[in-house]
């Protein structure tokens, strides 16, 4: 009998998986806290971090349009120690990232069925986002399609919608001739003075754009990489900056954002606008339901991407148990292994008094580990440029001088994200400060450790069968 082909992903898919990837529309109230200059430190963030991991993607992605990703690619340059470690990073990181969205689900939540209440109760916000992790990943288990299948619903309804009632009642509230709550001028469209803060709030918007990189880790599910990723990735691109850049302009004319009120700026927004045309419906409540849409579709391929990658980077070194495959060719084990993961931390937030102080601890400390594989990926990249000439690119940087330098660019700008990273706010205590420093070392530590193991055991195996 033969076997059905499996349906593969194209432009429009890959499109959709890259913004509800990448697309946060919550850094938008964030921005907006510095007023009108964020416009300019978008711009600054697109060229220093966006565009040239977006480039170095779509080459290494056509050219070596094989399953895994960073960790295939790291793997081709560096070796299989580095892929694992690279991988390892990765796979980590995200242990304390995907607590922190599920904690934002929650917040979205409430406002979706207007029970703010529920926000001031952190152990009910851990149980209901425990609850809706487990499912996405069993529903994850079943493959690249499905991962697909629930980002083309999150897309529509969780990015779109918001995108459309932000941008249009936004922009009709300028038009209309609402009074401005930010002032626009050539003055304040200018950064106030040049300081550790600013340089901090401008590698904070750089973090906005991360996740181009995920997309390597389908290219066996993707049609006709070669010509599918520039495409996506370049449509993703224009589509992304656009909403930043725009989102917040309009935003910024409704609503004076402090900094402390950044968790929910996106529904005072809300709650403004419902005042200003006199809504019959709480806007507030609609945006709710849209995002927990929106994170809800995008968490299956966030679940999925970690795995794949550290499961083709690790399946000759981690124990068989964890390698193993279902029948949708996923590693099962290593993404339920993630999930335990997972819900421990999510349960030991339980214990921080607030969600905000929550989300907070659980970024601070995702933050290093994730930026840590970018070092990996251009290393990667500069090297492969370097030495494999004999491997057809079908999109590349076509001067090797102008690839450096977008290589060079974008490499500065992830050290310097690490390093600002590592420098503690004037506020800032031991206790918050230490997870930090202490996390990616330990972290560092483990997964040496494990690769020494598994190589280890490795050879005993080659050694007993010859």
């Amino acid at each position: 009998m033969k076997s059905i082909e499996k349906k593969k992903i194209g432009v429009l898919g890959l499109t959709i998986l890259s913004i509800n990837t990448i697309l946060g529309l919550k850094n938008i109230p964030f921005a907006a806290t510095v007023g009108p200059s964020a416009i300019l430190f978008w711009i600054l963030a697109a060229f220093l971090f966006f565009i040239p991991i977006g480039l170095i993607v779509a080459e290494l992605s056509t050219t070596y349009p094989e399953q895994g990703g960073v960790s295939a690619w790291v793997n081709r340059a560096f070796g299989q120690k580095a892929s694992f470690l690279c991988s390892w990073f990765y796979w980590v990181a995200n242990f304390t990232y995907y607590p922190s969205l599920l904690l934002g689900i929650t917040v979205n939540m409430a406002y979706a069925i207007n029970q703010q209440q529920i926000i001031q109760n952190t152990w009910l916000t851990t149980m209901i986002a425990l609850a809706i992790f487990w499912v996405i990943t069993l529903l994850t288990l079943r493959g690249t399609q499905m991962s697909g299948k629930l980002a083309a619903i999150g897309t529509p309804l969780g990015v779109i919608v918001p995108v459309i009632l932000i941008f249009g009642f936004g922009f009709a509230s300028i038009l209309s001739g609402h009074h401005s709550a930010t002032e626009f001028t050539a003055r304040t469209m200018m950064p106030n003075n040049l300081s550790l803060d600013t340089v901090m709030f401008l590698s904070t918007l750089m973090f906005a754009f991360a996740g181009v990189e995920m997309l390597g880790t389908i290219a066996e599910d993707v049609k006709n990489p070669q010509k599918t990723f520039p495409k996506a990735i370049l449509i993703s691109s224009v589509i992304i900056g656009a909403i930043y850049i725009l989102g917040t302009i309009a935003f910024q004319f409704v609503i004076d954002i402090k900094p402390d009120q950044t968790a929910t700026a996106l529904y005072l927004f809300a709650d403004q606008i419902t005042k200003q045309f006199h809504l019959p419906f709480q806007l507030s409540q609609l945006l709710g339901i849209c995002f927990v849409v929106s994170t809800v579709g995008a968490l299956s391929f966030l679940i999925l991407n970690p795995s794949v990658m550290f499961y083709e980077s690790g399946k000759t070194v981690l124990p068989r148990v964890l390698t193993k495959t279902n029948q949708a060719n996923m590693p099962a084990n290593l993404i339920l292994w993630q999930a335990a993961g997972v819900s421990m931390i999510l349960l030991l937030s339980g214990f921080v008094p607030t969600v905000s102080e929550a989300l907070n601890m659980l970024i601070l400390m995702a933050t290093l580990a994730f930026f840590i594989p970018y070092i990996f990926l251009i290393g990667a990249y500069i090297k492969l440029r370097r030495t494999d000439h004999a491997t057809v690119r079908p999109f590349q940087v076509k001067n090797n001088k102008l690839a450096y330098l977008v290589a060079g660019v974008g490499f500065i700008s992830v050290i310097g994200t690490i390093g600002l990273t590592l420098i503690p706010a004037p506020d800032t205590t031991v206790s918050q400060y230490a997870p930090l420093v202490v996390g990616p070392v330990f972290f560092a530590v483990l997964g040496v450790s494990f690769y020494r193991m598994g190589t280890k055991e490795e050879k005993e195996t080659l050694k007993k069968a010859s």
